[in-house]
C-alpha cells in the first residue's frame, strides 16, 4: 500500500490503537514499517500492540530494541516500564521509570508509574514521595489521588489515609471510587459504622456497583448478620454472574448463616464449577510410583495468619529425601512468612498473577500433588485448581469443608469432621482422605503466658468468654449464650468485637433476652500488624473460666488456643464438616464429652461445668500438659501422618493409570 499522507495514516493507527481497535493498529504499522524500517517510533508501537495481545517475548524485544538504538527518548522508557509493571516486574520498571524522569522530569504519568511500582515494592514513603510530585505536576489526578491514599494506608498512617479520602470526598462528593475506598479504610481500622456509611454513600451514587455492594455484604457479615449479607451477595451475583470472587464470598458467606441449606450452597458450588472449570493441556508428569514427590502449595497466607500458622509445622518438618516442596504465595511474605520461604524448595510470588499464567508454572515445575489452602477465602486461587494443572489436588486447611470444585481430588480431613451421614457438599470426584487423629497440629505462638489459676477463684465473676471471629455469632447463638446467662445471673460474658455495630447489637439483642448489660463486657479487637505478637494476646485468655463455641461455623485456631491457655470449649456438633472441629480437637486431647449433639445439651453443659470450680480448677491445672502430650502438639507424627496421606493419594493415581499392582 502507498501512502499519501504517512503521517495521517499513523495519526489514525494511533486512534485505533487508543480504543482498543489492536490488530487493526497492528496492520497499518506494519505496513507504515515496510516503507520507513528504521521509524523506532513504529517498532515501539508494534511492541507495545505485541505485549498487550499475550505476545510478551517479541514484544518486550521490540520495545528493549527501539531503546538501544534510541535511548534519549523518555517514553520508551516510560512504555517499557508500565508494561513491566503489568507483568509484575516492579524492580525493572523502576529502573525504566527512573530513566524516563531523569530525561522527562516533568512527566506526571511517569511519577505515578514509579509510584506503584515502588508500592508493589512495599516501598511505602518513596512511593509517597512519587505520587506527591506526580500530583504536584498534574493536581487533578484522580487514580495518583487514590494509589496516595493507598500507599498511606500501607505506610502504618491509616488516619492520614482516611484523612485524605474525605478531603477527595469534600471536593468531589461524586467520587465513587473515593468513597469505596474511604469505606475500605474504616473497615481495616474496625469502624464499621464509618464504613458502612462510606459504602452507602457510593451506593447511592451507583446503586448497582458491585464493588461497594460487596464490601457492604462484609460488613454484615462481620456483624454475624449473615442473612443480610447474603441477600447482597446475591444481588451481587446478579449483576456481576461471571465473577469468581463475588460467588466465592457469597458461598463462604453462606456457610455462617444457620439456616441456609446444604441444596443452596450446592447450587452455589454447581454454578461456580459451571463457569469457571475449564481443564486445560494435560500435565506432563508420570506415574512412578516410589519417587520423591513434588507438592506444591497454594495460597495468599503463608505468613502470620491462622493458615499459616497452622501448616508451618509440618511444612518445615518434610523429609525432604521423599518430598520437594513447592510454595505459589502472595507478595513479600512477613517475618513468620520468610520461613516458608526459607523451607521451600521452590518459591513464587504469585499476587496480580492471571490462572493460566499460574497454572502453566505449576505445569512446568511439575508437580504431582497440589494443595489449595484457601478454599473460598479471600484472595483464593480456585481459578488455577479450575485449569488442573497437576494430576492430583487436594484442598486443606482453610476451613474443614469441601470447596465443592469439581477438580479438586481430595480432601484432608479426620474421622471427627466427616458426618456420619458424609459430606453432602463435596463433588461426587473429591474423596475424603481421613488423617488418623486430626486434620490439623498446633504450635502455640511465640510470646504466650502462663496459665494462671481460675479467674472466678479470685473473687472475680465466673466469666464465660468467646474470642471466635463476631462474624460466627448468630442470633441462634446469642439465645443459647442468654439462656446460660439467665441462669447464671452472677457471671459474665466476655466477646471479641470491634469497637460500634459489633456491641450494639451484640448488647441489644441479649439485653432482648433478658440478659443485664453489666453481665457482657468486650475485649478489643486489635488489627494484624508486624509488631503484634499473637502470643501475647492469649493472656485474654486469664479473664475467662470457661470458653464457648459458635455454630454452626465453630472455632478451630480460638478452641487450641483457649485449651493451651487451660480454657476447656463447649462445642456444639454440626451437620456439617466446619460445624465438627470442636468435636475434633476436643476429642484428641481427651474431652470428646465437652462436644454435645443438642442446643440444650450444650446450654446444660456449660451451666453444669460453671457450677463445678474444683473439677474446673483441676482442668485448668492440667489441660496445657494434656494438650502438649496430645496428637495435636506432636508436629513430627502429624508430618508423617500427612506424608502419608500424600504417598497414599499418589499411589492411587499410579494405580489408575495402571503403573501399581
Amino acid at each position: 500500500m502507498q501512502f499519501t499522507d504517512p503521517q495521517a495514516a499513523l495519526n489514525h493507527a494511533m486512534e485505533l490503537h487508543r480504543v482498543g481497535k489492536l490488530a487493526e493498529a497492528e496492520n497499518l504499522y506494519r505496513q507504515l514499517l515496510q516503507h520507513f524500517p528504521q521509524a523506532t517510533d513504529l517498532i515501539h508501537l508494534i511492541g507495545l500492540v505485541e505485549v498487550d495481545t499475550g505476545r510478551k517475548e517479541q514484544g518486550f524485544a521490540n520495545l528493549r530494541r527501539v531503546i538501544e538504538a534510541q535511548p534519549n527518548i523518555p517514553h520508551y522508557h516510560a512504555n517499557l516500564g508500565a508494561r513491566l509493571l503489568e507483568q509484575r516486574e516492579p524492580e525493572a520498571a523502576v529502573a525504566c521509570l527512573r530513566r524516563a524522569i531523569e530525561l522527562q522530569p516533568d512527566g506526571p504519568s511517569h511519577h505515578y508509574n514509579l509510584g506503584n511500582a515502588l508500592l508493589q515494592l512495599q516501598r511505602w514513603e518513596e512511593a509517597l514521595t512519587a505520587y506527591r510530585r506526580s500530583l504536584s505536576l498534574q493536581p487533578d489526578n484522580q487514580p495518583c489521588e487514590l494509589q496516595l491514599g493507598l500507599a498511606l494506608h500501607a505506610a502504618g498512617r491509616p488516619q492520614e489515609s482516611i484523612g485524605h479520602y474525605r478531603e477527595m470526598l469534600r471536593r468531589r462528593p461524586t467520587d465513587l471510587a473515593a468513597a469505596t475506598n474511604l469505606g475500605a479504610m474504616l473497615q481495616s481500622e474496625c469502624d464499621l459504622d464509618g464504613a458502612a456509611e462510606a459504602f452507602r454513600h457510593a451506593l447511592g451514587l451507583q446503586p448497582d456497583n458491585t464493588i461497594p455492594l460487596n464490601n457492604l455484604a462484609v460488613i454484615h457479615k462481620e456483624l454475624g448478620e449473615a442473612g443480610a449479607s447474603i441477600r447482597l451477595l446475591r444481588r451481587c451475583v446478579e449483576l456481576q454472574p461471571d465473577s469468581k470472587e463475588i460467588r466465592s464470598n457469597l458461598i463462604l458467606t453462606m456457610h455462617y448463616d444457620p439456616v441456609t441449606t446444604d441444596g443452596e450452597i450446592a447450587e452455589q458450588h454447581q454454578a461456580w464449577n459451571r463457569l469457571h472449570v475449564t481443564p486445560t493441556d494435560p500435565h506432563a508428569v508420570t506415574p512412578e510410583p516410589g519417587r520423591k514427590l513434588r507438592v506444591g502449595f497454594v495460597s495468599a497466607d503463608l505468613r502470620d495468619h491462622v493458615v499459616g500458622r497452622a501448616l508451618l509445622p509440618s511444612f518445615v518438618r518434610h523429609d525432604r529425601a521423599q518430598f520437594e516442596v513447592f510454595c505459589y504465595a502472595g507478595a513479600h511474605p512477613d517475618a513468620f512468612g520468610q520461613q516458608f520461604r526459607a523451607h521451600a524448595d521452590g518459591w513464587c510470588e504469585t499476587t496480580g498473577w492471571p490462572a493460566d499464567r499460574l497454572a502453566a508454572r505449576i505445569r512446568d515445575d511439575r508437580i504431582d500433588i497440589l494443595v489449595d489452602l484457601s478454599l473460598h477465602t479471600s484472595d483464593n486461587r480456585l481459578d488455577v485448581f479450575a485449569l488442573k494443572p497437576a494430576p492430583l489436588q487436594v484442598s486443606w486447611l482453610g476451613y474443614p469443608e469441601t470447596s465443592g470444585l469439581s477438580t479438586m481430588d481430595y480432601r484432608l480431613t479426620d474421622a471427627h469432621l466427616e458426618p456420619p451421614a458424609g459430606n453432602q457438599l463435596a463433588s461426587s470426584g473429591e474423596k475424603a482422605w481421613l488423617l488418623p487423629d486430626c486434620w490439623t497440629c498446633y504450635e502455640p505462638p511465640a510470646g504466650y503466658p502462663e496459665v494462671n489459676a481460675l479467674p472466678s477463684s479470685t473473687g472475680r465473676p465466673f466469666t464465660f468468654g468467646s474470642l471466635n471471629n463476631s462474624c460466627k455469632i448468630n442470633d441462634e447463638v446469642l439465645g443459647a449464650w442468654a439462656r446460660i446467662l439467665l441462669a447464671r445471673p452472677d457471671a459474665r460474658l466476655l466477646l471479641l468485637a470491634k469497637q460500634g455495630s459489633h456491641r450494639r447489637r451484640f448488647t441489644e439483642a441479649l439485653t432482648k433476652l433478658g440478659v443485664a448489660p453489666t453481665q457482657l463486657s468486650f475485649a478489643d479487637y486489635v488489627p494484624a500488624a508486624p509488631e503484634l505478637s499473637q502470643g501475647a494476646l492469649l493472656a485474654r485468655y486469664h479473664q475467662i473460666d470457661l470458653a464457648l463455641d459458635t455454630f454452626p461455623y465453630g472455632g478451630m485456631t480460638t478452641t487450641l488456643d483457649a485449651l493451651w491457655m487451660g480454657v476447656p470449649v463447649v462445642s456444639l456438633v454440626g451437620r456439617r464438616n466446619l460445624g465438627r472441629a470442636g468435636l475434633s480437637l476436643l476429642s484428641n486431647v481427651g474431652l470428646g464429652a465437652f462436644a454435645v449433639d443438642s442446643v440444650d445439651a450444650y446450654v446444660d453443659l456449660a451451666i453444669r461445668t460453671s457450677n463445678d470450680p474444683a473439677a474446673l480448677t483441676e482442668l485448668r491445672a492440667g489441660l496445657r500438659e494434656r494438650l502438649r502430650s496430645s496428637p495435636l502438639l506432636d508436629a513430627q507424627g502429624f508430618t508423617g501422618k500427612v506424608e502419608t496421606a500424600f504417598r497414599g493419594m499418589w499411589l492411587e493415581w499410579c494405580r489408575r493409570q495402571g503403573k501399581v499392582a
